[in-house]
């Protein structure tokens, strides 16, 4: 995840969006194990740290724009905490047998037609109705809430924003402290620097190089 350079926080969850669709293609395509792990790690985090970042700073904005509002972030929130569920499982599961490419299939449905609706009814109405320059200042804070947030699906969240700060805060460290320390994705490890260097993740962003 990198700063916003201008965009409104709508434009920041599109593009996150489109990063993760493209990310989820390639791994399904994969069949190197390595990559494969590196990806499906990647994978897990982008999309925990966009539901994180757009609980936190889009669903206030759905809650006073649109007048079925609060009905609307709840559901995206519960849709959050089934994707979460997906994801957890996937993590747990051998990238080699059926059951992996179910999952993997079932996260790319899933995210795809959420991330369609979005954009289809949802951030047009807030384009219209929501303030501009908050739209604007609530981009950076998306993107503060997506580096800091957690790498792993969440066994807690809530929907109050205070609360989730905390909480996404304490579990980002906590899950950050466990990555290094695990090399999660092969974080930190000799292979993964070699790969870097040699370009292979260009249009990625493995385990434990976010910043």
């Amino acid at each position: 995840m990198t700063h916003s350079d201008g965009q409104t926080i709508l434009d920041v969850l599109a593009g996150d969006s489109r990063s993760i669709t493209a990310l989820a293609s390639k791994l399904a395509a994969t069949t190197d194990p390595f990559d494969e792990n590196v990806e499906t790690v990647q994978l897990v985090r982008e999309i925990v740290q966009t539901h994180v970042a757009a609980e936190q700073y889009l669903h206030p904005l759905i809650r006073k724009a649109l007048p079925d509002g609060e009905s609307l972030a709840h559901q995206q929130f519960a849709e959050h905490r089934s994707m979460e569920e997906v994801l957890r499982n996937l993590e747990d599961v051998d990238p080699n047998t059926d059951r992996f490419k179910t999952l993997l299939a079932e996260v790319r449905d899933k995210w795809s037609a959420n991330a369609d609706y979005l954009e289809r009814e949802i951030f047009p109405v807030l384009h219209e109705k929501a303030d501009w320059a908050e739209l604007i200042e609530l981009a950076d804070s998306a993107v503060g809430a997506e580096n800091l947030g957690p790498t792993r699906p969440r066994s807690v969240a809530v929907e109050q924003h205070a609360t989730s700060v905390l909480l996404s805060l304490s579990q980002g460290y906590i899950d950050r402290t466990i990555d290094a320390y695990t090399h999660r994705g092969h974080a930190g490890t000799d292979e993964i620097e070699a790969r870097l260097r040699a370009g292979r993740y260009d249009d990625t962003e493995p385990a434990g190089t976010e910043g």
